[in-house]
């Protein structure tokens, strides 16, 4: 497989890529859905990580010599859908393209309580492991996806999504002081989908009419059982996830 690394491309290997498909090292990094070789919400994902490696000191390459390495890399590795994986370390600007699954499956998800609370924005950093180890540990149970709620009660994010809820007939995602990541989709469906900002509490999730998953490889999806309870899914919650989808797309 051809992957970039910093000023070209060149054959993975273990030097830049460990054997959990991850980069060597430790930075910021974007993964980004891509279908038919065009990468969606780009802008939005290279605003986020440029803020990211502000706050975290970390250097990036200018745009245009990311615009190149990406268009090389997805001639190099072509994929109808694919998951464009850009990371940004002290050491090496790496870019990996991969064909990626895209699960329609129906989403179970439980709640995971943690004992620490956050109040500032995440950024999105590699390592991930104890990211991708909560979620080994959800499938193994059956489960697709957590809800983590923190020391306070709040509701925050998943493993490797965001979430909104239909509560009391609105449609609310937890703010980014709950420490939450400021995913790309939660903000389309934030501006476009009239999702609004509040707080949630676990109690809160009691009057939960329905509920959507949120990320950038499976943009939303209905959550079909929380705790082994199941949601409705009525047309409200699919056709909110059917305009993210094409928003991706479109924007």
């Amino acid at each position: 497989m051809k992957i970039w690394v910093d000023d070209a491309l060149v054959e993975s290997s273990r030097e830049f890529i460990s054997a959990d498909g991850w980069p060597v090292g430790s930075g910021v990094f974007e993964t980004i859905r891509t279908e038919s070789f065009r990468p969606q919400l780009l802008s939005r994902h290279m605003r986020r990580v440029l803020l990211s490696a502000r706050e975290l000191s970390v250097s990036l390459p200018d745009e245009d010599h990311i615009l190149d390495a990406i268009d090389q890399l997805l001639s190099a590795e072509p994929h109808p859908i694919g998951r464009l994986r850009l990371s940004f370390s002290t050491s090496h600007f790496i870019a990996t393209h991969e064909l990626y699954k895209d699960d329609q499956n129906s989403i179970k998800v439980r709640t995971h309580h943690i004992d620490s609370q956050a109040s500032s924005r995440k950024h999105k950093t590699f390592p991930y492991s104890d990211n991708l180890q909560l979620l080994s540990q959800a499938k193994s149970e059956g489960f697709d996806e957590v809800i983590v709620i923190d020391s306070l009660g709040r509701v925050t994010e998943g493993a490797v999504s965001n979430f909104a809820f239909r509560i009391k007939g609105e449609w609310i995602t937890p703010p980014i002081t709950s420490g939450i990541l400021p995913g790309v989709i939660r903000a389309l469906a934030i501006e476009r989908c009239d999702v609004v900002v509040r707080d949630i509490y676990e109690r809160d999730l009691g009057d939960c009419e329905g509920a959507f998953a949120m990320s950038s490889l499976k943009i939303a999806g209905p959550v079909h059982s929380l705790n082994k309870k199941a949601l409705s899914i009525n047309n409200d919650t699919e056709q909110i996830c059917s305009k993210l989808r094409e928003l991706a797309r479109t924007l």
